[in-house]
C-alpha cells in the first residue's frame, strides 16, 4: 500500500511541479515585460522631453538679432598646365619574374617627403535622441525621382506649415511649430530613406532639398524645413537669409572649391543655392551637431540605368567589358570638387577612396583577376598598370570640359577620355581591390601618379613613406613598367597623397 502511495505522489509530482513551474514562470515573463514596457516608455519621455527642450532652446536663439556676414570669395583648384603622356621606349611586355621571397624593408632613402594625410571617415550622424513614432497619424506621402530611384517621404495630412513673414521672430515660431510630433514622420522617413539607400552626407542634403521643394515648393517654408530635418539628423547648419529668402548653410570637413562660403566662430558654411553677397545668420546651434562629409564610404544603392557595353583592350592582351550604372554618373556629375587641411592637393582623396560599385566589381573584376592569376606581385601590378596605360584615350580636361575635372573610379570607365588624375584614381582603386596592396597617389606641379607598396624586393624607382617602400607607377608613362619615373618628375620633390 505504501508503495502504491509512494508511486501515486510520484506521478502527481511529475504533473503538477512542472505546470506550477511553468504558471510561475509566465507570471515572471509578464512582470518582467510589463517592467520593461514601463521603463522603455519612462525613457521615450525622458527623450522626447530632451529633444523638445533642445528645439525650445533652439527656437529662443532664432529670436535674438541674427548677424550679418559677407560672403569670402571662392577658391580655384589647381591651374597648372598639364604634363603631356609619355610613351616608353619598349612596348613588349616584360618577361615575367618568379615571385621572390619577401625580404627585409630597405632603410630609407634620403628622400623629402611631403605626405597628405586626410581623416578617415566618421560614421553618419543620428538625432540626440531615437525617433519613435508612438501613434500612427495620417500622412501624405511625397514621391521623388533621385537619380533614377523612386523614393518616398511622409508628411502630416494636416501639414499647416507657413512662415508668416521674414522677420526674426517668425522664424523661431515657425521653428516652435515643426516642435509638434506630427512631424517626426518626415524626419523618421527621411532616415530611412539615407539608411535604405546608403546615401553619403550630400546626397542626403540634396534629396531633402527635393523633397521639401516637391511638397512646399521653392519657397522659405522649404528651405526651412530643409534646415529643420538637418538639424534634427545631426548636422551642423545654419539658418540665414537676405531681404526676403531664407537659405540654409552647412558646415562641411571639406572646403569647396567655386562656391562661396561664410565663416562663423572660424567654421567655414556653404549656402544652398545662394548667390547673395552678404546674409543675416543665425547663431543658434544643436547639441552634437555634426559636419557634413563630402567622403564617400559606401557605395550608394542608387536603382540600376545600365549603360552600352564598353570593350577596354590593353596592349599586353588584356580585355575586359564594362557597363556602368548612368544613375550614379549623374550623382557624380554634381558632387562638388573640394579639398580638405587646407591643402589643395587633397582633392583627389574623396574620388580615389570612393569604393567601386559592385555591380562594376561584378562584370568588370573577374576578367582582370584571371588575366592576373597565379603571377608575382610586380607582375600583376604591370598587368592593370598596362590596362589604364593603354586601354584608354587620354584627354586634356580644358580641352573636353573646360575646366578641371577629376573623375571617380566609375565616371573614368563611362567617358571615352580621361587624363592622368583620372587614370591615377582608377589604377590605386584596382590594385587595392584587385591585389589588396597599399597605394598612394604622386603629386608632381602638373602631373599625378602612383606608387604601390609591393611586398616582394623590387627594382626601379621608389619612395620610403612611413617606413614602406612604395615602388613608383606611372599610369600616364605609357607603356612604362612597375617602377618607372616619367620624364621631367622628380620624386625626391613629389608630394605623397596617403589613401586608405
Amino acid at each position: 500500500m505504501k508503495k502504491f502511495l509512494v508511486t501515486i505522489l510520484i506521478i502527481l509530482s511529475a504533473i503538477i511541479l512542472p505546470v506550477v513551474a511553468q504558471t510561475t514562470f509566465d507570471d515572471y515573463k509578464k512582470r518582467k515585460e510589463a517592467e520593461f514596457s514601463d521603463f522603455k516608455t519612462k525613457k521615450q519621455k525622458e527623450f522626447d522631453e530632451f529633444r523638445r527642450k533642445k528645439n525650445a532652446e533652439f527656437a529662443e536663439f532664432l529670436r535674438q538679432k541674427w548677424e550679418k556676414f559677407d560672403a569670402k570669395p571662392v577658391v580655384k583648384p589647381i591651374d597648372e598646365k598639364p604634363v603631356p603622356p609619355v610613351i616608353f621606349e619598349e612596348e613588349n611586355e616584360p618577361a615575367p619574374q618568379p615571385i621572390p621571397q619577401p625580404k627585409p624593408t630597405p632603410a630609407p632613402i634620403p628622400i623629402d617627403e611631403d605626405i597628405v594625410v586626410v581623416p578617415q571617415p566618421k560614421p553618419q550622424p543620428e538625432p540626440i535622441v531615437p525617433i519613435v513614432i508612438e501613434e500612427e497619424k495620417p500622412v501624405n506621402t511625397e514621391t521623388i525621382m533621385f537619380y533614377g530611384t523612386k523614393v518616398s517621404m511622409d508628411f502630416p495630412k494636416d501639414d499647416g506649415f507657413h512662415l508668416k513673414g521674414f522677420k526674426d521672430n517668425d522664424y523661431a515660431d515657425g521653428w516652435a511649430y515643426l516642435m509638434d510630433d506630427r512631424y517626426d514622420v518626415c524626419l523618421k522617413s527621411a532616415l530611412d530613406a539615407r539608411a535604405k539607400l546608403q546615401l553619403c552626407d550630400f546626397a542626403y542634403l540634396n534629396m531633402l532639398k527635393e523633397f521639401t521643394q516637391k511638397h512646399y515648393g521653392k519657397t522659405n517654408e522649404a528651405s526651412f524645413m530643409m534646415g529643420y530635418l538637418l538639424v534634427q539628423s545631426g548636422y551642423k547648419i545654419r539658418l540665414a537669409h537676405s531681404a526676403t529668402k531664407l537659405y540654409v548653410l552647412y558646415a562641411t570637413d571639406y572646403n569647396l572649391f567655386n562656391t562661396s562660403f561664410y565663416t562663423i566662430d572660424g567654421i567655414k558654411f556653404y549656402p544652398v543655392d545662394c548667390n547673395e553677397k552678404s546674409l543675416n545668420i543665425s547663431s543658434a546651434s544643436f547639441e552634437g551637431e555634426t559636419l557634413v562629409s563630402l567622403q564617400i564610404s559606401k557605395e550608394q544603392k542608387f536603382a540600376m540605368s545600365q549603360t552600352p557595353l564598353r570593350t577596354l583592350k590593353s596592349s599586353y592582351g588584356v580585355q575586359a567589358s564594362v557597363c556602368v550604372n548612368k544613375n550614379s554618373i549623374d550623382f557624380y556629375n554634381n558632387y562638388p570638387q573640394s579639398y580638405i587641411n587646407n591643402d589643395l592637393t587633397s582633392t583627389w582623396v574623396a574620388y580615389a577612396n570612393t569604393p567601386m560599385e559592385s555591380f562594376i566589381k561584378d562584370n568588370l573584376y573577374p576578367k582582370l583577376r584571371s588575366a592576373i592569376e597565379g603571377k608575382s606581385q610586380r607582375d600583376a601590378v604591370n598587368k592593370l598598370l598596362n590596362f589604364v596605360q593603354t586601354a584608354f584615350v587620354y584627354g586634356y580636361d580644358d580641352k573636353i570640359w573646360g575646366r578641371d575635372r577629376a573623375f571617380f573610379s566609375a565616371e573614368t570607365l563611362y567617358y571615352p577620355y580621361c587624363d592622368c588624375e583620372d587614370r591615377s584614381i582608377l589604377f590605386s582603386r584596382l590594385v587595392r581591390d584587385l591585389l589588396g596592396l597599399d597605394v598612394v597617389l604622386l603629386y608632381y606641379p602638373g602631373h599625378l601618379a602612383t606608387a604601390v607598396n609591393i611586398s616582394e624586393e623590387q627594382k626601379g624607382d621608389y619612395l620610403v613613406v612611413n617606413g614602406k617602400r612604395y615602388t613608383v607607377c606611372d599610369p600616364t608613362y605609357i607603356n612604362a613598367p612597375v617602377g618607372r619615373t616619367m620624364p621631367g618628375m622628380d620624386n625626391k620633390t613629389a608630394k605623397v597623397i596617403m589613401l586608405k
